[in-house]
């Protein structure tokens, strides 16, 4: 089911990763977002992408450690909640969080040309994982998937709007002998 048509682009800003229990709570991966900003949260809605959504509401946000639990009102056990594992949480642009300069949203990374500063195209971003060092690119090139650490060393710069990554990778990174 779509929702009627949405006055701004959907951005997400979570992924459901695991069902907790049986009473519909779930474990979700937070792109950028802290309990407190759940708990604060009025519209939001679910899906396998942004273009086949479902408005939700939240019932109740928790912390366990460093994990984010939800509930979402009508997902009330483990049978309703097994099916939207996997699903995308997304909110309109307009309520989606700032960053600081230099910060980037995971889906914003997502589908980046990542290049060489004199313009040879390795390939695209195609998952954005965190590591407990730093951040990691999975980059497809044509040879197969390449990690590429995302610091400073090896990241010149980073263009969201026009989707461009320029890196100056370790030597041999792109070239298979580090695959």
């Amino acid at each position: 089911m779509k929702t009627k048509q949405q006055q701004q682009p959907l951005r997400a800003v979570a992924q459901i990763r695991k069902i907790f229990g049986v009473k519909g709570e779930m474990k979700i991966e937070s792109f950028a977002r802290t309990m407190d900003e759940f708990e604060r949260l009025e519209h939001i809605v679910r899906g396998p992408d942004e273009t086949n959504v479902v408005p939700c509401e939240i019932e109740s946000v928790k912390m366990r450690g460093d994990e984010i639990y939800l509930k979402l009102r009508g997902i009330d056990d483990k049978t309703a909640a097994d099916p939207i594992r996997g699903q995308y949480l997304f909110v309109e642009e307009s309520l989606r969080k700032k960053l600081p300069k230099e910060k980037f949203f995971i889906d914003e990374l997502i589908g980046c040309t990542v290049m060489s500063e004199a313009g040879k195209t390795y390939g695209t971003i195609s998952a954005v994982e965190a590591y407990p060092a730093q951040m990691m690119y999975t980059v497809r090139t044509k040879q197969g998937l390449v990690m590429l650490p995302a610091v400073p060393e090896f990241i010149v710069t980073v263009d969201v709007e026009n989707k461009k990554i320029v890196v100056r990778p370790p030597v041999g990174l792109f070239h298979g002998e580090m695959l």
